[in-house]
């Protein structure tokens, strides 16, 4: 990506936002001349999507057969096509060892959909395993917004406008604010791939802005361009963004309003109770009376991703309605498919083919989407008014929902309910669910807000050959060396890529990658004047080998980072018996640790101390060079 002068900002351009949503995706877009004083009412909010008119469009995928014209995704899938949703909750990486293990056992259980889906002659899979079992998390998401791509692509030229060939095109793409990294990465490879290059020639910065910040900008300016009465300097306000995923809180103290200025306070905070999780409980709760229709949402495929059975979303359909009008009072009634079983201690509650739902069944299914949100924006109020500002604590004095599940009459009433203790006025966004994806593009246009940060991409891959553990379905046919301390065989001069190549590099933060280097030595080889060696390798080739000789060493940068063995520890811990008997052995855990900002840097670590460095800039001045580090 072409970095550009600060200058070329005021120039003529087109921003586009991209809010990539748990259950809704949003596109807005603005082109300035450079010369304009562009505004909120010159955002332009795609709406012409397949099969419906709307401000948003579904985070819905299928790669089930379609039947007729149906595109399979978005509004336009089939009534019996296996749909993927809330894919992007699945772009955070698995926080847990048993999250992991849940994942490998969710592989196996795709094993039983394939059976399944078999079944279904619109399923594309009589024959053929279903393409969606071996697509990770960011697979899904990249297929999807290439589709939502092409579509904003088409739009846009049969207009006439051919802007994509001459005005600058700059992206701004949204994101929760608790994001990590690997999630922003993998949302960033998606978009690059879907709006690349050859569709989008003038394509030159992306940046990436918080959904409450966003957010709050769309509700400042909305709020400016009508009532300035809600703002009082002096006085704070918190902004909730209640998505179909994560709910979001940012806060700010308000400093003065001709011309507007504002002070972020407290930290941006949020978490996972957003509207998806009232869906699922209801599927669930649903999934227990009914035999055979198996309702409850699963994790399959290689990203442990969701796919809903056609029965499932048929039900969220037809749940949809009742969800959208609770207000705390009365239930619901959802029609059965004819066939359906009934579990015989619920047959009262399914009576004539209906399925009813109690005031306290749906309260139930909102009960951890509201209570987390109600409780966030409690704890964001105490942190905020914590906070000192030119000596005065800060005083919150306003709420402002917004997000699509801020359109909730329930989820507003508990919450009003909640600041009225606290004798705080709550109001709510007039478009709450567009105010996102409208926010990113007023901040990559710098109304109300200063530009985003440019992010930039890793140049080439990254990564740290040692020799590794023989596994069959990693390394199936290659040749093996025994280990001689341990018997184990061993696969030699094996790199690791741990940072690859079109990774994004955030402004404001370094990626970090390690990889853990188990040293064996004995006391001859001490006495030697042996060292270990672990080797830093970068390449710009598209699919680099994990062989270390295959790769040409005058085209690319391989470095030994190399540590006499009389610097390891050699005490009673590390004392390790050799296999068979014969003899001792030492055993020390090294870490290797590769440093991506501004230059890439590469560490060998014993603990908090390091042994061996090596430093090299992003694109490589060291191509072709073997050299042992210090």
């Amino acid at each position: 990506m072409a970095d550009i002068d600060a200058q070329t900002d005021n120039g003529p351009r087109i921003v586009l936002g991209i809010d990539y949503g748990t259950t809704f995706t949003g596109l807005a877009w603005m082109q300035t001349t450079g010369h304009d004083s562009p505004g909120i009412s010159n955002i332009n909010t795609y709406r012409s999507w397949p099969a419906k008119d709307a401000p948003k469009v579904p985070s819905a995928k299928s790669y089930s057969k379609a039947e007729g014209r149906s595109r399979n995704w978005g509004y336009d899938i089939d009534d019996k096509a296996i749909v993927m949703r809330w894919t992007k909750l699945e772009l955070e990486p698995k926080e847990h060892l048993r999250e992991e293990l849940a994942i490998l056992q969710e592989l196996v259980k795709g094993l039983e959909l394939v059976k399944n889906i078999r079944t279904n002659p619109l399923s594309g899979a009589t024959a053929d395993v279903p393409v969606h079992v071996s697509k990770s998390s960011e697979d899904i998401v990249r297929d999807y917004l290439r589709d939502v791509a092409r579509e904003w692509y088409q739009h846009v030229r049969a207009q006439g406008q051919y802007i994509f060939n001459r005005v600058p095109l700059d992206i701004v793409i949204t994101h929760p604010a608790s994001w990590s990294y690997e999630a922003r990465n993998k949302t960033y490879r998606a978009v690059r791939s879907a709006f690349s290059k050859v569709m989008f020639p003038t394509l030159r910065n992306v940046s990436f802005v918080s959904e409450p910040e966003a957010s709050a900008l769309t509700l400042v300016q909305d709020l400016l361009s009508k009532d300035r009465n809600s703002f009082i300097p002096g006085e704070s306000f918190v902004l909730c963004d209640a998505g179909g995923g994560t709910v979001d809180l940012v806060s700010y103290r308000i400093d003065r309003i001709e011309p507007l200025k504002l002070t972020r306070v407290g930290t941006i905070s949020g978490s996972k109770v957003g509207a998806i999780f009232v869906d699922r409980a209801f599927l669930e709760w649903a999934d227990v009376r009914l035999k055979n229709l198996n309702l409850a949402p699963s994790d399959y495929g290689n990203g442990g991703h969701f796919a809903i059975t056609p029965a499932g979303k048929a039900f969220l359909d037809r749940f949809e309605r009742i969800k959208h009008a609770f207000n705390g009072t009365g239930g619901g009634e959802v029609q059965l498919p004819r066939g359906t079983e009934v579990e015989e201690a619920y047959q009262e509650s399914c009576a004539s083919g209906v399925l009813t739902l109690t005031k306290e069944d749906v309260s139930g299914m909102f009960e951890k989407s509201v209570r987390g949100t109600v409780e966030l924006i409690a704890r964001q109020i105490v942190l905020v008014e914590q906070e000192e500002y030119d000596g005065e604590r800060c005083d919150v004095k306003n709420i402002f929902l917004s997000g699509g599940f801020a359109e909730s009459p329930y989820l507003y009433q508990q919450a009003k309910d909640f600041a009225d203790t606290k004798a705080i006025d709550l109001q709510r966004a007039d478009d709450c669910w567009s105010a996102v994806v409208r926010g990113a593009v007023l901040k990559g246009m710098g109304v109300g807000a200063d530009l985003p940060e440019r992010v930039k991409e890793c140049p080439r891959h990254y990564g740290i050959c040692v020799s590794d553990v023989f596994a069959a379905w990693k390394y199936d046919g290659t040749d093996t060396v025994k280990n001689t301390y341990n018997a184990s065989q061993m696969v030699h001069h094996q790199v690791s890529w741990l940072i690859k190549k079109g990774d994004v590099i955030l402004p404001d933060k370094a990626i970090k990658a390690k990889l853990r280097v188990v040293c064996q030595f004995t006391d001859s080889h001490v006495k030697a004047g042996e060292t270990v060696r672990v080797i830093f390798a970068a390449t710009n080739q598209a699919s680099p080998s994990r062989n270390l000789p295959d790769l040409p060493i005058d085209k690319n940068e391989v470095v030994s980072l190399d540590v006499d063995l009389s610097k390891l520890p050699r005490n009673k811990e590390c004392k390790m018996e050799r296999a068979e008997g014969r003899g001792k052995y030492y055993q020390v855990n090294l870490v290797a640790e590769l440093e991506v900002r501004h230059r890439v840097t590469a560490r060998l670590m014993l603990g908090d101390t390091v042994l061996a460095k090596h430093t090299t800039t992003l694109n490589g001045s060291n191509q072709g060079t073997t050299r042992v580090a210090p």
